[in-house]
């Protein structure tokens, strides 16, 4: 999994403070900023990610972040990715039961992938301990401190450690289903079909119809649909591609289509769905 593969290089790092910076001023955000109530973690996994934050009373100062530096966002703080350049950087956001993972790859035109994952009901005291000690810190922080980055890299490391576990508690080898919703997840830009993935994995497409409505919870063409408008969420939010285009990137070769699509799912337009939307989260 990326994701392990980015917190372990993060986790092993050196805890100095130098390497964190935290978006802790008062400062109005900006229309486009991304603004949570719960605390969040930025990486900059390639590239130098250049953001805008709030620092003091009512400043806001434009950093370069290069490769290897970590951005505490607290509760209710804010920060402005501005895309200025190609690059890779992974959100964690911190829920209440959940941890949130997000990775943006910016080729300086258009986000080219984004992977995304939860990690599901895996509070813990430690972690719990550590975010708690961490926000109270948090806006104190005007030349990040030794102890603080310490909580933030332990922080790190209790959620390597819970990836990491659920990975190697998971029961038995990877179904047939699992390879297929994997493949579905990859391919659902293109003409993908029941017929072709079917022969992809050299079975009938009556027998991935039954596998489908056996083990999984939805019918073949619901789940590639969910896939499709689910990559469109992320395309509308993070975006300024025009619908047809993000129609088109999404798998769907009718834009009329999409939008009837899109509004099933979603209970809006894809366009009320991007102004309701557009900064709020990469999540």
């Amino acid at each position: 999994m990326f994701i392990q593969s980015i917190l372990s290089e993060f986790s092993s790092l050196c805890a100095g403070g130098e390497s964190i910076l935290v978006a802790n001023g008062n400062a109005q955000p900006p229309a486009m900023a991304y603004h949570l109530h719960v605390p969040r973690i930025e990486l900059a996994v390639k590239g130098v990610m250049s953001m805008l934050i709030p620092k003091g009373t009512d400043r806001v100062v434009k950093y370069a972040r290069p490769v290897g530096s970590i951005t505490y966002i607290p509760a209710n703080g804010w920060n402005s990715p501005q895309w200025d350049s190609p690059v890779i950087c992974m959100s964690i956001v911190f829920w209440k039961q959940d941890v949130g993972f997000s990775i943006s790859n910016w080729d300086g035109q258009q986000f080219k992938e984004v992977e995304k994952f939860n990690l599901q009901n895996s509070s813990s005291t430690v972690r719990d301990r550590l975010l708690e000690l961490a926000e109270s810190l948090a806006w104190s922080q005007n030349t990040t401190g030794e102890t603080f980055a310490h909580i933030v890299y332990a922080l790190l490391n209790d959620i390597l450690y819970q990836v990491t576990e659920g990975l190697d508690n998971h029961k038995g080898p990877v179904s047939l289903l699992d390879e297929i919703k994997k493949h579905i997840d990859t391919h659902y830009s293109s003409d993908i079909s029941r017929e072709s993935v079917a022969d992809a994995f050299n079975i009938s497409p009556g027998y991935l119809s039954r596998l489908f409505s056996k083990e999984a919870d939805a019918r073949f063409n619901e789940y590639l649909k969910q896939v499709r408008i689910s990559r469109s969420r992320t395309l509308l939010t993070n975006t300024n591609l025009k619908i047809n285009d993000v129609a088109d990137k999404c798998g769907f070769t009718d834009a009329n289509y999409f939008c009837k699509v899109f509004r099933d799912i979603n209970d809006c337009t894809p366009l009320e769905y991007r102004r309701k939307n557009k900064g709020a989260s990469m999540l």
